[in-house]
This record gives C-alpha cells, sequence and structure tokens, in this order.
C-alpha cells in the first residue's frame, strides 16, 4: 500500500496528522515473510507507538496486521492469525 491508498482510506480520514505520519513510516518499512518476524516487528512499533504517546484503535490494528501479512504465503498467514487470536485472548 502507498502513502496515497493510505490517506485515502476511510478507516484512516480522521488521524491527527503526527499518527498518520508515524503510521505512514512504518508502511513504508520492509514488510516480513513470516509470522515470527512480524509478530517481532509488531511490538516494535506498538512500543515506539507507545513511547510517542500514539495508539492505535483495534480497526486500526487490524489493518495494519492485514497490511503486513500482505506478502505471507497462506501458511504463515495462518501461523499468524492463530498467534494473534491467542494473544488476544490472554488479555
Amino acid at each position: 500500500m502507498n502513502n496515497d491508498e493510505l490517506k485515502n482510506n476511510a478507516a484512516f480520514q480522521n488521524l491527527s496528522p503526527e499518527k498518520l505520519q508515524f503510521l505512514m513510516s512504518f508502511m513504508n518499512q520492509k514488510k516480513s515473510n513470516n509470522a515470527k518476524d512480524m509478530m517481532a516487528i509488531l511490538t516494535a512499533f506498538s512500543g515506539k507507538a507507545k513511547n510517542q504517546g500514539i495508539r492505535f484503535s483495534d480497526n486500526e490494528t487490524d489493518f495494519i496486521i492485514e497490511h503486513l501479512k500482505e506478502s505471507m504465503s497462506p501458511e504463515e498467514r495462518r501461523k499468524t492469525d492463530m498467534i494473534l487470536r491467542m494473544m488476544r485472548h490472554s488479555r
């Protein structure tokens, strides 16, 4: 997804300029092809956002995860979904 697609996505129309810039810089990073690396990237992203006082809604987080899964094989997507389900149930 390029920056124009992100800016034009209805889910992100009401973001603050700082949050949108943070998200765009994240989306331009290299994606991983496996679940383990994707989770490390997502954890680092989450920590960086938290340190900057940026919080993402569940819908925004789901969109980010789907973006990260774009380059994964179906098997790695299933692994990622399984990890995410386990993480959500442990909250």
